[in-house]
């Protein structure tokens, strides 16, 4: 009998491996998909997308674009791979990676809504966490689309960086990953519409992502064991950004990692003050995909896309992690005074949310 049950143990283990693997290989096909064919596509691309896109307009399109895939992973690896292949700007990308950062905040605000709360008091406790990550990023957008639009600051110091860390070799890497997807990437290239193989690279890059991200804490023993370990980290605070950090960067994925605090916040495990640096840190641990598909691009402009991309959540890191009692008080005001929050209020923010970026997209 115990031999039996070991057995069984072992072929699960062998099993979430094997699921966590294969997402994986999907991920890495998706990003040779979309490199491929948007090589080939490129000026069709350019004359659609229009090289004088709006700040604005970019960054509601990041927002809104991530808000509907819910993954702002997807949204920075393609951005990444565009920029890589000379069909959007450096500059027109991280307006884009700006705008994700806001729009990943919905699946917290979605998490929020369905988990069960037996009181009002307990909703808003878990909500708060989701509000708190929403007017931090949305802090953050103000404050790095400011310097990004008038100064050029991070795509000049991204430039910067990848002038002293030179151009980027890793021939040995992109050899294996197209002995492992050019057969399925050349038969599927060759015998298919590129509009249609590029459409359908998407949907399998936010597939793939969605699915890693469940494989990983499935690897972990779940969502209730995870969520168990993380909280013995949040006694101290910079140990509670580590584990944001660390975590997030493992699972693939800040909206999964953020979204197991709010039954814990629901269950008054722990306290919206002790969350905040985790968020900041999970903030900064989601750049993971857009880092691998850069490597994988091996384009210049690709690598400095994904190094805008991590400069972005350590500004936040800097202004933020040394005032969480400012982050924690402008939360609790929202939260209690101006919106005095209940799941029909949290219902019509979360709308307000998805629209706003579609109006932007439209009026600018």
């Amino acid at each position: 009998m115990k031999k039996e049950g070991k057995e069984k143990s072992i072929n699960e283990i062998i099993g979430r491996w094997t699921k966590l693997f294969f997402f994986l290989y999907l991920f890495i096909l998706s990003i040779e998909l979309i490199k491929k064919t948007a090589s080939a596509l490129a000026p069709n691309i350019k004359d659609f997308i229009s090289i004088s896109v709006s700040p604005i307009k970019a960054v509601a399109a990041g927002w809104f674009t991530t808000s509907i895939a819910q993954s702002s992973g997807a949204v920075g690896t393609i951005a990444a791979t565009f920029a890589g292949e000379g069909i959007i700007s450096l500059q027109t990308a991280i307006f884009i990676l700006i705008g994700a950062a806001l729009g990943t905040t919905i699946t917290a605000m979605i998490i929020s809504l369905v988990t069960v709360a037996q009181k009002r008091r307990d909703f808003r406790h878990g909500f708060e966490i989701a509000l708190c990550y929403s007017i931090f990023t949305s802090i953050l957008v103000i404050i790095t689309l400011t310097i990004e639009y008038f100064f050029g600051a991070i795509s000049k110091t991204s430039l910067f960086i990848l002038s002293l860390i030179g151009e980027m070799n890793i021939s040995y890497f992109p050899n294996i990953v197209g002995f492992l997807t050019s057969p399925i990437t050349n038969f599927l290239i060759s015998h298919n519409n590129l509009f249609v193989i590029l459409f359908f690279s998407f949907v399998i890059l936010i597939f793939s992502i969605k699915f890693i991200s469940k494989s990983i804490i499935s690897v972990f023993g779940g969502e209730e064991k995870t969520r168990k370990k993380i909280n013995n980290f949040f006694d101290k605070k910079y140990k509670a950004y580590l584990l944001g950090v660390i975590l997030t960067a493992v699972v693939f994925s800040s909206s999964i990692t953020i979204g197991l605090l709010v039954p814990l916040a629901v269950s008054r495990l722990i306290t919206l003050k002790k969350a905040i640096p985790f968020i900041i840190g999970a903030d900064l641990g989601t750049s993971t995909y857009v880092i691998l598909a850069s490597l994988i691009i091996n384009k210049p402009l690709a690598i400095a896309t994904a190094i805008s991309y991590i400069l972005l959540p350590i500004i936040g890191a800097i202004i933020f992690l040394p005032n969480i009692n400012f982050l924690h008080k402008i939360t609790k005001y929202t939260s209690k005074k101006l919106i005095k929050i209940s799941r029909k209020k949290a219902f019509y923010l979360l709308l307000a949310f998805i629209l706003i970026p579609l109006l932007l997209i439209f009026l600018f």
